[in-house]
């Protein structure tokens, strides 16, 4: 890849592609809004820099999400250094309005915010399609790790979906159901 305007155009290509995929999954992480943006920012100011130094385009969705992971990681050590926590700063991000006649994404979304960090990023990346060895690479454990952790964290997650009242498979059944429509 050469640098200059080809590097740039690229990079706006997939900012239009992966940029509120990328968001999604940032929010998740850090939990406010703003320091989401920043994630997304910094990951494609990255992304950028890489493509004009002539880096690797084998594959950039991983590398954007691996990118991603980490600035939010760095973000969540920069808060929990800086500002004394309070419970006041532990605010959720809104997620964005989607179609919810029963409440079933709510309770998804309530049952995936009491996870532990890693957790909640292992569930992320994998909803993004991700492979077990971008994830690897991404949430920094081990490649033969992945499938383990992953079972376990959707433990935890049908556990807590339960909790809230749910059976998981019913959550997700009524959710691929109503997508057909």
């Amino acid at each position: 890849m050469e640098a200059g305007p080809g590097a740039a155009q690229t990079a706006r290509e997939l900012f239009q592609e992966h940029g509120a995929a990328v968001y999604r999954f940032a929010s998740v992480l850090v939990r406010h809004h703003q320091d989401a943006e920043d994630v997304v920012q910094e990951a494609f100011l990255k992304l950028l820099r890489h493509l004009q130094g002539g880096g690797d385009t084998t594959n950039l969705r991983g590398w954007l999400f691996t990118v991603a992971a980490n600035a939010a990681r760095d973000r969540q050590r920069l808060r929990g250094r800086w500002i004394p926590w309070l419970p006041a700063h532990d605010a959720r991000v809104p997620p964005a309005s989607l179609p919810d006649e029963d409440g079933r994404l709510k309770i998804a979304r309530e049952a995936l915010g009491r996870l532990p960090q890693r957790d909640r990023l292992l569930l992320a990346l994998r909803a993004q399609g991700l492979s077990y060895r971008d994830i690897a690479s991404a949430a920094g454990v081990r490649c033969v790790s992945v499938g383990r952790l992953l079972a376990r964290a959707v433990e935890r997650w049908e556990a807590a979906v339960r909790k809230d009242g749910d059976e998981p498979y019913d959550l997700l059944e009524r959710q691929s159901n109503s997508g057909a429509r």
